[in-house]
């Protein structure tokens, strides 16, 4: 089978390096070039990762446009946007309206799917998770998100 994107990636960010990750590339796979980007608006992401891909002058499975997503999760999505809303005012930070890249505030599954969407509708090859209130977040996406991630992965390549 010819590879002609990479596998979806998903990874926790820490201060200077990830926290966590969804599952290492394919032993077959070449060393990746990864570009990070910051996009408010789908779009813009689709818009982007297509230009980096067209540039690209490479395999086109070593090419991994990673979108960052600024995140807040909580077993109850009502729970999540109280937390956000509160990491928010603690930081002084603008309105969701006017941040440089999406956001998802809600539970573990939805952030999942989104995820997934991001894949599908090819707007990134990786998501990079930023959790805006910290440990809380990160706990939820290592202990939640991922384990599904890797699940799917292994179901996915099992002989």
């Amino acid at each position: 089978m010819t590879r002609t994107r990479p596998e979806l990636t998903v990874a926790i960010d820490g201060e200077d390096h990830p926290i966590a990750w969804s599952g290492p590339r394919p032993t077959s796979a070449g060393p990746a070039r990864v570009v990070r980007i910051r996009r408010g608006r789908l779009a813009d992401g689709i818009a982007e990762r297509a230009r980096l891909r067209a540039e690209f002058d490479g395999d086109p499975a070593d090419l991994v446009v990673a979108l960052e997503v600024e995140a807040v999760i909580a077993e109850r999505a009502a729970d999540a946007r109280s937390e956000y809303a509160a990491a928010r005012l603690r930081a002084g930070d603008p309105p969701a309206t006017t941040r440089p890249t999406v956001q998802y505030v809600g539970t573990p599954a939805g952030l999942l799917s989104l995820i997934d969407d991001l894949y599908v509708a090819e707007v990134a090859d990786a998501v990079i998770i930023t959790p805006v209130n910290g440990l809380a977040t990160a706990a939820l996406v290592a202990d939640q998100v991922l384990p599904r991630l890797r699940a799917r992965h292994s179901r996915t390549h099992a002989a």
